[in-house]
């Protein structure tokens, strides 16, 4: 099935309106038949090869425009802010709602098609041919494979992304005094192996009737999660006898002991 992003990226042509739907159709042919090879994809850049009737296949060149750093920067935020969209993308999946909680605040993830500049030889006017049609197909299959190809097109990578979220998550937790946040620089390489705290000061208060997963709970169940019971009900008393189990072994001295069936 293809992803939300994948049918976004592919809508984004189709809403040019400068070519023909004979076009497009031939577009998807090309890459179905396995025609565009070598496509690659770099901070606003998007490239790859069509195999069409000349023998020596034609090199198509995209440069779709990046988003801006200071929008950048709040893309970072909200993701950051929000696990659903965090998990998901490390998890390599596409954060969906994302594009439209950006599109409340002015940012569009998705590039407009009068926007990107195609580089190819053929003999075709139009701004959008019929390769340069093949090799944004054949992006938005890698697109419903890695979202990071979109992200990455757009401006940032998957390495330096998750780092900016991870620092922002960071600041986050210094600013909101959490007294376990230590900055990166603070970090002591010596203590690595021993917690900075007792462990009585890492547990957390709950209410009594929380249930045995209130953060499954209140996440709710996976996307495309299906059956006749929730996530919650089916983990949860795996969950709490764990938690039970854990807290056993925390209250005796000695080694733990892995019970029968471990």
């Amino acid at each position: 099935m293809s992803s939300e992003w994948a049918r976004r990226w592919r809508q984004v042509p189709a809403d040019d309106g400068a070519h023909h739907l004979r076009r497009l159709t031939h577009a998807r042919a090309y890459h179905r038949s396995g025609r565009v090879t070598g496509v690659r994809v770099g901070v606003g850049e998007l490239s790859g090869r069509v195999q069409g009737s000349k023998a020596t296949p034609r090199l198509v060149e995209l440069s779709v425009p990046v988003i801006p750093a200071g929008e950048w920067a709040q893309i970072v935020e909200i993701v950051a802010d929000q696990a659903r969209y965090s998990a998901r993308l490390v998890a390599e999946l596409a954060p969906e709602g994302l594009d439209a909680e950006l599109a409340t605040r002015g940012i569009e993830l998705f590039p407009q098609a009068r926007d990107v500049e195609v580089t190819c030889a053929c003999s075709d006017p139009s701004t959008w041919c019929v390769h340069a049609l093949a090799v944004w197909e054949a992006a938005a299959a890698q697109i419903d494979d890695d979202p990071f190809f979109l992200l990455r097109v757009r401006g940032r990578g998957r390495e330096r992304l998750l780092a900016e979220l991870a620092a922002s998550r960071s600041r986050s937790s210094r600013d909101k005094g959490d007294p376990l946040a230590v900055a990166i620089a603070d970090l002591d390489a010596e203590r690595w192996g021993r917690g900075q705290q007792a462990l009585d000061a890492l547990l957390l208060d709950r209410p009594a009737d929380a249930g045995p997963a209130p953060v499954l709970a209140a996440l709710g169940d996976p996307p495309g999660w299906e059956g006749g019971v929730s996530a919650v009900d089916l983990f949860g008393p795996m969950i709490r006898r764990a938690a039970e189990w854990a807290a056993e072994i925390d209250r005796q001295p000695g080694e733990p002991v892995l019970g029968a069936d471990g």
